[in-house]
């Protein structure tokens, strides 16, 4: 197998990531990780028009209840354009002053942002348009030139196009032709509608090399000792859920017409990049490996899910009472567990002093599916250590060494 390596593109302001396999070549736009986080200058992060851009992106998933595969995708392409706009505006004016360069990283934020979600969103321009006018009077009122604006604009434009360009044929669109196996143990649609997204395993993943890259190993056999032991335990909490896991359960919900679970770990992000003051470069930085990471964590959990089809507990026992909303799709892995996870993972590289917490959080957000009554343990277990192995992926790439496959 080929090794893939990183190339500068001629035109766009990313770069490429060539992941060579051995029947087909994916080429994905990779954010160029350089210095660590531990470099960083304090900064007001009111000066960072990333984190009001992404808190945008989260708004429109909540309104247009977006489902959470596509959401983590809307936050990657938002963020990836960032960080590559970022890199473009730091070519508009070399050997310039350092203010000089942080003026233009936010004149491109606000450009590359703007076109990004105005292209997801086309009917949501209002508040887009608004977002960007707010954004360039900020600059404007400061006294920021013009013609320097302009520049910074046109290569977050140029981020955006490339970003965009790519996500036309990341596969997100495909139509599913198969159909739902049955058998003893399987998972069955309790709606009219198809199940959600059982071709997402095929989009083209950012950090993996192939959406069953890592694929988890098989879930207990049904009707072992092993599955029965889990499924009882969903029954025992079913049957005496305190309220404490009942809010455990609802806090992490983060169902339809919410940000989603990645939209809840881009607000973990969000916080902990306002209480470091980063500034663009390196709140763009986190963001990016961020949501590549929650992006493949969405391809490799729905891969698991839609290659083992398993059953969910309450479709095995209808005794069991479920606290939330039961997906529409199979049981294993599970997919705030893997989000969570992969989250963890590089939040704990990327604010080391915030680790311990991190990690609490993803513990609690798998624990809740289980609370819930939708997950059995094992689901949450194999979720998160999936998710915990693709957060490495990006993690690596903080520390200023891209991952190269071999």
């Amino acid at each position: 197998m080929a090794s893939q390596r990183l190339a500068a593109a001629s035109v766009a302001t990313i770069a490429l990531l060539a992941a060579a396999c051995s029947d087909s070549s994916l080429t994905a736009p990779t954010p160029t990780i350089g210095a660590p986080l531990a470099s960083v200058s304090a900064r007001p992060v009111a000066s960072a028009p990333s984190l009001r851009w992404n808190a945008l992106a989260r708004e429109l998933v909540a309104q247009r209840a977006i489902d959470p595969p596509m959401a983590s995708r809307v936050y990657a392409l938002l963020s990836v354009a960032q960080h590559d706009a970022v890199l473009a505006a730091d070519r508009v004016a070399p050997g310039a002053p350092r203010a000089r360069h942080e003026v233009d990283a936010r004149a491109a934020v606000i450009a590359a942002s703007a076109d990004v979600l105005g292209a997801l969103f086309p009917l949501d321009a209002q508040p887009v348009a608004d977002l960007a006018s707010e954004g360039r009077a900020a600059l404007a009122s400061e006294g920021v030139d013009a013609a320097e604006a302009r520049a910074a604009s046109t290569a977050g434009e140029a981020a955006a196009r490339a970003v965009l360009s790519f996500a036309a044929t990341d596969g997100s669109g495909v139509n599913w032709t198969g159909a739902i196996p049955t058998g003893v143990g399987l998972w069955y649609s309790a709606v009219t509608a198809l199940p959600l997204r059982p071709t997402w395993a095929q989009v083209r993943p950012w950090l993996l090399r192939s959406g069953d890259e890592l694929r988890p190993p098989p879930p207990p056999a049904w009707g072992s000792a092993e599955y029965l032991a889990a499924l009882a335990e969903v029954r025992r909490i079913s049957d005496t859920r305190t309220p404490d896991q009942l809010r455990i359960a609802l806090f992490w919900s983060d169902g339809a017409g919410t940000a989603t679970p990645p939209g809840h770990w881009n607000a973990i992000a969000a916080d902990l990049i306002a209480r470091q003051n980063l500034d663009e470069e390196k709140a763009t930085r986190v963001l990016a490996l961020l949501n590549m990471a929650l992006m493949d964590a969405g391809i490799g959990c729905w891969d698991a899910k839609y290659h083992y089809w398993l059953i969910r507990p309450s479709q095995a026992d209808p005794q069991i009472v479920t606290a939330v909303p039961l997906p529409n799709f199979p049981s294993y892995v599970s997919g705030h567990a893997t989000f969570s996870g992969a989250a963890a993972e590089l939040l704990g590289a990327a604010f080391p002093e915030a680790r311990a917490s991190v990690d609490a959080m993803a513990d609690e957000a798998a624990i809740s599916r289980l609370y819930g009554g939708i997950h059995y343990r094992f689901d949450n277990e194999q979720g998160l250590a999936l998710g915990r192995k693709i957060g490495r992926l990006a993690a690596a790439r903080l520390r200023g060494s891209p991952l190269v496959h071999d």
